[in-house]
């Protein structure tokens, strides 16, 4: 037995509702119209004075200040020009200095409804640097990489010089959860290696500093409210060193307070200035070279002990 065919109905699709509206060429002409005006609606919307009053609403209320000096929309999302992050009062060296950034919402984030996962990229101290930021809830937290930043061009070290020149590529990661209404009450760790370090023709205080090179430092720390724990700190070269302390934060950076234990030893390598000012470093009585010694006090008065 066979069964009848059934044949659906196909549906009919009628354009006639677009005569009703002036016909096709209205409305191309209002798409077009539309279209435009979501462009430029994009492009000089004032992003850069929306960016600048949330940062005085939330984050520049307290001891930290963030600021740029252009903002514009690329393809890369925001690019941001000559930005700093310092404290308020300006009177001394800013504690981060970003020649270019650029953010763009990530794309993964945005899939998943969360439109608070930025992607960050930047050009610094003769450097890069990348990485993760994620704003929820008020909320500042992400992860930075950083990679070839002159230690040369970061003014919060050099101030510390009264002349001299420093130099050294560093390089490494730090992760980081703070308050956006608060920068300076957050929490973070990191890992970062400066290759060759250098120190040459320097004076602190109106002392001179003797000479040093150094292969390599590393050093593993965990910031925390108003200091940092040094957790592992290394050094190669014309002095080999290991360590482990705290420095507790001041502002500015030069009171800042240092305690490190540390064993200090010199290598053939190591210039005689170097060898002497390591000799002169007071140790307990039949004490060996390689005893640990305490670096204690200020970051631009140290006392060695």
């Amino acid at each position: 037995m066979r069964l009848p065919r059934l044949r659906l109905p196909r549906p009919r699709l009628s354009f006639e509702w677009v005569a009703a509206l002036g016909g096709r060429t209205t409305l191309l002409y209002v798409g077009y119209t539309f279209a435009l005006f979501l462009a430029f609606l994009v492009f000089t919307f004032p992003h850069e004075q929306l960016v600048k009053r949330a940062l005085k609403n939330s984050v520049n209320r307290g001891p930290v200040e963030v600021d740029f000096k252009s903002l514009n929309l690329s393809y890369d999302g925001y690019e941001i020009a000559s930005a700093y992050v310092g404290p308020a009062a300006n009177e001394h060296a800013p504690y981060l200095e970003i020649s270019r950034v650029w953010v763009r919402p990530s794309l993964a984030a945005l899939v998943h409804g969360n439109p608070y996962d930025l992607l960050i990229s930047a050009d610094l101290y003769g450097g890069q640097a990348s990485g993760e930021l994620n704003t929820a809830a008020g909320g500042l937290a992400g992860t930075v990489k950083l990679q070839g930043v002159d230690m040369g061009r970061y003014r919060t070290v050099t101030s510390l010089l009264d002349e001299g020149q420093l130099s050294g590529k560093l390089s490494g990661q730090f992760n980081f959860e703070t308050r956006a209404s608060n920068l300076s009450a957050g929490q973070g760790n990191g890992e970062v290696t400066i290759d060759g370090a250098s120190i040459t023709g320097a004076k602190v205080n109106g002392f001179p500093i003797p000479d040093v090179k150094l292969r390599q430092v590393r050093a593993k720390f965990q910031l925390r409210t108003g200091h940092v724990e040094i957790q592992e700190l290394q050094t190669t070269g014309d002095i080999n060193a290991q360590g482990s302390g705290q420095i507790a934060l001041r502002d500015p950076v030069q009171d800042s307070v240092l305690n490190l234990r540390a064993t200090v030893v010199t290598g053939l390598e190591t210039p005689d200035p170097i060898k002497a000012l390591v000799a002169l470093i007071p140790r307990a009585p039949g004490a060996k070279p390689d005893a640990p010694i305490t670096i204690s006090g200020t970051l631009a008065a140290p006392r060695v002990r």
